[in-house]
């Protein structure tokens, strides 16, 4: 039994969340009133090399992808914080998989977020 459930959480590290599904899922929702800036800053700085920032100008957006690139080329995500630029400040989105990511679990980006929304 112990078996099948390495297993398990081995293959959902190698093999992680798509795009799309984790989109899909329910985020936790955050406000600051810090800059979207900041708070990116903060999360990269705090994530270090796990996290990817993407900025999105256009949509006063910016996306911090975590998880891992498969050998196939496709990006498979553990965890996904999306930002959003707003007058009085920045909503956070953010979504976690499944995935058994050893890296980070999802109590401590959850703390991260929350560290860098007071900022």
């Amino acid at each position: 039994m112990i078996g099948v459930a390495m297993a398990a959480m081995v293959a959902g590290c190698a093999t992680g969340t798509s795009e799309k599904d984790i989109r899909a899922r329910a985020p936790m929702r955050l406000f600051t009133p810090a800059t979207m800036g900041d708070v990116a800053k903060c999360l990269r700085n705090n994530l270090g090399d796990d996290a990817a920032v993407i900025n999105y100008p256009a949509k006063n957006q910016t996306e911090i992808r975590i998880g891992q690139t498969t050998s196939g080329g496709e990006y498979r995500y553990a965890y996904l914080i999306s930002l959003t630029a707003k007058p009085d400040g920045t909503a956070l989105e953010l979504r976690k998989s499944d995935t058994w990511f050893p890296q980070l679990t999802p109590q401590e980006l959850e703390a991260e977020a929350k560290a860098c929304a007071r900022s």
